[in-house]
């Protein structure tokens, strides 16, 4: 890296990194770069420009250094930071947790839509009970929760870090409990296995593993290096958990209450397939992402369907 005590100011060290990035082929080298200097620093970004002639700390000689070797390595940026923004909340992240992606979004926004229209149906004081399976790092139910009042999440994940993380994360938020009257459960175990008998929800939500088994060794190295396979692996047709969430929605929706979930930018043929094996389901709608991709399902528990 850079040599000479001398030349570890904030505006050189910026400069190799970015250069350094670029020659690593690292996509965002700029705002990586200073992403990694303004954490070191323990600044914002802007600041790195307003003094650019500051020496670095040994401390943050060696932070940066840190940073850039694993960078250059393949391990993703929201890791190095600790943290990802979703939804304009600045989430916790770590290593064994899923990073949200901005196309989840697409999901809340769907997600919010039907939460909208059963609070039409229903008393403003009534409480909206949602379950989600793989809640990864809570940005789901966080981000809904930012947005409406009285809702109650059963939030399910096989991973203890995911669980820890979520927890971490709707404490980060609590005046999103404590002042809208949400209530947020996060429940280790396998899928839905652990709610209680006999619960029933107006909604079920999910941004389930949905990538083909075969298809993860082509993923980008960060993704297929770095990030929790448990959270990426859909089984061999990419559909096990779809198969799975449309067995077990009519026993746990309300009549019409909805199941809504995200799914991979070509599964929609696959998925539409799946449905009509389960009578109880119907497909309501497809929503497609910001690049035209299919990308969110929305099913209604059948108004007469059998128990």
């Amino acid at each position: 890296m850079i040599s000479g005590e001398a030349q570890w100011t904030v505006e050189t060290v910026l400069v190799w990194t970015i250069d350094y990035f670029k020659r690593n082929s690292i996509a965002s080298a700029r705002l990586d770069a200073e992403l990694l200097l303004a954490k070191a620093c323990g600044c914002q970004r802007m600041q790195l420009y307003l003094n650019p002639e500051l020496p670095l700390t040994p401390d943050e000689r060696e932070q940066v250094r840190n940073d850039v070797k694993q960078r250059v390595a393949g391990v993703p940026i929201a890791y190095l930071l600790g943290e990802r923004e979703f939804w304009g909340l600045a989430l916790n992240v770590r290593s064994g947790v899923l990073i949200p992606r901005p196309d989840t979004e697409i999901l809340v926004e769907q997600i919010h839509e039907r939460i909208k229209v059963w609070k039409k149906n229903n008393s403003p004081d009534q409480t909206c009970e949602i379950a989600e399976l793989g809640t990864g790092s809570g940005a789901i139910p966080i981000a809904l929760a930012s947005l409406e009042k009285n809702l109650r999440f059963y939030c399910t994940d096989i991973s203890p870090i995911a669980i820890e993380v979520a927890t971490a994360n709707a404490r980060k938020f609590q005046s999103l409990w404590d002042e809208r009257s949400n209530r947020i459960q996060f429940i280790r175990g396998d899928r839905f296995e652990m709610l209680a008998s006999g619960s029933q929800f107006d909604l079920i939500i999910s941004n389930p593993p949905y990538i083909p088994s075969n298809d993860i060794q082509s993923l980008q190295k960060e993704v297929r290096v770095f990030e929790p396979h448990e959270a990426l692996d859909g089984g061999t047709s990419g559909m096990n958990f779809y198969d799975y969430l449309l067995t077990k929605a009519p026993l746990l929706l309300k009549h019409e209450g909805w199941l809504c979930v995200e799914m991979g930018f070509d599964q929609a043929e696959s998925l539409t397939l799946l449905i009509q094996q389960h009578s109880s389901m119907k497909l309501v709608k497809i929503v497609p992402d910001y690049a035209g991709h299919d990308r969110v399902a929305l099913l209604q528990h059948c108004k007469h369907s059998p128990q």
